[in-house]
């Protein structure tokens, strides 16, 4: 596996794993699995990166926790009421609109974002989320509007 820091300017990669004590900072910057990212400049110490449509600015100890591959890995991405208990999902999409998409984005749910599955009602709805670090109860069926990948431990 090889580190951002490592990595040729103006070459496409995606990422591939974020380690370190930054991580969730960098997933809020956008630094998810099977993003595209390009090294735009570098000095030894820092780098711009360009990711979607912004360059981020970040020092070699950030560049050294991403770590990056030549291709795009084909993902499974499903509805969060697929999740069984105990497992965990990086939301992808919010597949929602109007107040609806609103209220889960106000709640903390947006791209990004892992959500783990505490536990369900006896009857199946709702669910008990935790997520940024609070806990956090949905109905089945706004559950199954926010699409997530399995992040699988590592």
């Amino acid at each position: 596996m090889k580190t951002l820091d490592t990595t040729h300017v103006g070459q496409i990669y995606y990422i591939d794993k974020i380690f370190g004590a930054n991580q969730s900072k960098l997933r809020e910057m956008g630094f998810i699995t099977d993003k595209k990212i390009t090294l735009v400049s570098s000095d030894g110490e820092n780098a711009i990166v360009k990711i979607d449509h912004s360059r981020i600015a970040l020092s070699a100890q950030f560049l050294k926790q991403i770590f990056v591959k030549n291709e795009r890995s084909a993902e499974q991405v499903v509805g969060l009421s697929t999740l069984q208990v105990g497992q965990t999902g990086i939301v992808r999409l919010v597949d929602a609109a109007g107040e609806i998409k609103r209220r889960l984005m106000d709640m903390g749910i947006t791209r990004g974002t892992s959500i783990y599955v505490q536990k369900l009602a006896p009857l199946g709805d709702p669910i008990e989320l935790h997520l940024r670090g609070y806990a956090l109860s949905l109905r089945k069926m706004d559950a199954e509007k926010i699409k997530v990948v399995l992040e699988k431990p590592y």
